[in-house]
């Protein structure tokens, strides 16, 4: 097997936001810069979230980073819920 392959799969989830309401350059940037350059960050009805394609072994860690990286990127973030498609 080539050393380039891996065992992860890409999980793709949600992360509701806390903190911001409207588009910021600057949270972008902070987000960018702490590792969420898997996402992309949008607003609906002044409520913002984040919609991941994250490869990690298993779906828990993939959300467990996500949510340390948007924490650490700006305090007045806070992962209020996820969303998952998994059915298991």
């Amino acid at each position: 097997m080539p050393s380039h392959m891996s065992n992860d799969d890409i999980h793709h989830f949600v992360l509701l936001l806390s903190g911001v309401s409207e588009p910021d350059g600057q949270l972008e940037d902070a987000l960018y810069e702490a590792g969420c350059d898997d996402a992309l960050l949008a607003f609906r009805n002044g409520v913002a979230y984040m919609e991941f394609d994250r490869r990690a072994p298993h779906l828990d860690g993939a959300i467990l980073s996500a949510i340390r990286e948007v924490e650490q990127a700006d305090s007045r973030l806070f992962v209020v819920s996820v969303e998952t498609g998994d059915s298991s």
